[in-house]
């Protein structure tokens, strides 16, 4: 059976292992976080083997490097952009939408610039994609409140489907 993505794809979740092995200290240091060796975490980024991390194992990693680096990889790899999102309760619901208006309008004061010309900047394509990915942001928190059940504890971590 062949795969379902190019190379490349399975390539890029290799290296950002190998970058998020980095982040936390070094092969030495991930395999004292997680639950494998030594030989297995470099095993995880060799491109030419056909290992890849359990998803535990990155978890644990992404955890105490700070950044869900092989998560983003993923994400990517199945047409999803990972966005960081504030706890859920962390804000008022009046105050996110409120944020929503705002950071769209700086969207479209940016988009009306940029697309005033035939083709848009570097830097405007740049600050188009800053504006976008705060929209996103603040979007996505505003939708976690939303999902908020009162007296929900910190573990409660359900996700609603996207």
């Amino acid at each position: 059976m062949q795969r379902p993505h190019a190379p490349v794809a399975y390539n890029a979740l290799k290296t950002a292992w190998k970058c998020l092995v980095q982040d936390v200290g070094g092969v030495e240091a991930v395999a004292a976080c997680t639950r494998v060796n030594l030989t297995l975490v470099s095993q995880y980024g060799n491109v030419y083997g056909d290992r890849f991390a359990p998803i535990d194992v990155v978890m644990d990693a992404e955890t105490v490097g700070g950044t869900p680096l092989v998560t983003a990889a993923l994400a990517r790899a199945q047409g999803y952009l990972l966005v960081p999102v504030a706890p859920r309760g962390a804000g008022d619901l009046s105050v996110k939408l409120a944020e929503i208006g705002r950071d769209v309008a700086a969207l479209f004061a940016t988009a009306a610039s940029a697309l005033g010309r035939a083709e848009p900047t570097d830097a405007e394509r740049d600050a188009l994609v800053r504006e976008l990915d705060e929209v996103a942001r603040v979007a996505t928190e505003t939708r976690m409140l939303l999902f908020a059940r009162p007296g929900a504890g910190a573990d409660d971590r359900r996700v609603p489907r996207p």
